[in-house]
Order: C-alpha cells, then sequence, then structure tokens
C-alpha cells in the first residue's frame, strides 16, 4: 500500500470515528442548553473539540498523522469510561439518559461506542488474567458491560467470570 493509500485509509477512518465524537457533542450541548438555557464558551470548552479541528490536525501532521487516530481512539476510552462511571453513580435518570445515548448513537452513528473504545476488552481481559478487580473505574466498566446487550465478544464462561469478579468487588 503506498504511502498516500495509507494516509487516505486513516483519513476515512477517522471520518468514521468522527461521525461519531461529533454526535457526542451534539448530544452534550444539547443536554447543556436544556439544564441551563443556554450555551456558554465555558461549557464549549469542557466538551470535545469539534470534529474540524481534528481534521485540521490530522491534514497538518504530515506522516504522522497516526497520533490523530490514537488521540481519538483515547477519547473513545477515556469518554467511556466516564459514562459508565456516570451511569453507575449519577441516579436512575442518568443511568437511563446514558444508556438511551448509548443506543442512539448505535442506532445513528452505525456502531457501538464501546467497541470502538478498546477499553471494555482491555479491561475484561486485564480483570480474567488477574483474578480481581481492583479498581473502582474497572468495576463500572464491567458493571456497564454486564448490564449491556452487547456482549459479543465475551463467551459464556468469560461473562460468568466476569460475574463472579463484579459480585465479589461488591462484596467487599
Amino acid at each position: 500500500m503506498t504511502n498516500n493509500a495509507k494516509r487516505d485509509a486513516a483519513r476515512d477512518e477517522l471520518l468514521r470515528l468522527l461521525k461519531g465524537l461529533e454526535f457526542y457533542r451534539a448530544w452534550r450541548i444539547a443536554g447543556i442548553k436544556s439544564a441551563n438555557g443556554e450555551m456558554h464558551q465555558e461549557d464549549l470548552n469542557e466538551i470535545v473539540m469539534p470534529s474540524t479541528a481534528f481534521l485540521k490536525l490530522f491534514d497538518d501532521a504530515g506522516g504522522r498523522y497516526g497520533q490523530i487516530l490514537q488521540l481519538v481512539r483515547e477519547w473513545y476510552s477515556h469518554t467511556y469510561s466516564d459514562l459508565c462511571s456516570l451511569a453507575n453513580t449519577g441516579g436512575e435518570a442518568v443511568s437511563a439518559e446514558i444508556r438511551k445515548f448509548l443506543s442512539d448513537f448505535r442506532d445513528e452513528v452505525g456502531f457501538e461506542f464501546q467497541s470502538e473504545a478498546g477499553l471494555v476488552g482491555k479491561t475484561v481481559r486485564k480483570v480474567l488474567k488477574s483474578g480481581i478487580i481492583t479498581r473502582e473505574n474497572d468495576y463500572y466498566i464491567l458493571k456497564e458491560l454486564e448490564n449491556s446487550v452487547d456482549r459479543a465478544f465475551l463467551t459464556g464462561n468469560e461473562l460468568a467470570a466476569v460475574s463472579d469478579l463484579l459480585r465479589r468487588f461488591e462484596s467487599r
């Protein structure tokens, strides 16, 4: 594959990921407007940069365009981690809103938010290997997975093991 073909493939992947980023950004803006009645610059500063900023970074990156893709993938991981934490600590209304967002995201964008995060799979592999959940954040990620309908990457035995680890963490 030529350098131009690799760059074009990376840009196509970036555009796919940025479609999801924009969906999240619009959801967050709508939530802030609903809660506050208006948006302020401080509010916008708390939300991920618009996709146009990432495209500019990509186009200006020269041969380092893979770093921009990694940056967006890391955003998915961190944001999914935050969503899991909020869903499990923010009360039923917040949890329901996040579940609705994730469902709408899948329907509108065409892929699972958490599948792009990569964080879920890494967390599952880590806790199954160690046999213990040590971090509260890992607990929330796995708890959300247990409640999710999309667990296609887990075998029945793996899901049972994760559920057992969750129960042990809860009983501490």
